[in-house]
């Protein structure tokens, strides 16, 4: 399973994020991430942003595995509390991005 996370926006725009490969982690992180992400259900999430909100962060965070490609972005308001485990994980192992 591959795991891309973006974390970008707030009040100083930055970009922050991380690829993980469970073929590439111990053990033990490949089974915490797979079940912080199947706890999270993101197959059942919509996503969106939050109309008019601003200054809120954006999260981007795509899984790949065997059975497909699933893609979901969110803000601080519409995140769904499901994924607030799997969010801290990715955002612990997070670093700066280049701006694209």
């Amino acid at each position: 399973m591959k795991v891309k996370f973006q974390q970008s926006g707030g009040f100083a725009g930055l970009i922050r994020g991380c690829e993980l490969d469970t073929d590439d982690l111990s053990a033990d992180e490949a089974r915490t991430l797979q079940s912080l992400v199947e706890q999270s259900n993101l197959e059942g999430i919509k996503g969106g942003q939050t109309p008019g909100a601003r200054d809120l962060m954006t999260y981007e965070i795509t899984v790949e595995t065997g059975e497909g490609v699933h893609h979901v972005s969110f803000d601080d308001m519409s995140m769904p509390e499901s994924v607030e485990p799997l969010l801290e994980f990715l955002e612990s192992r997070a670093k700066p991005q280049p701006l694209t």
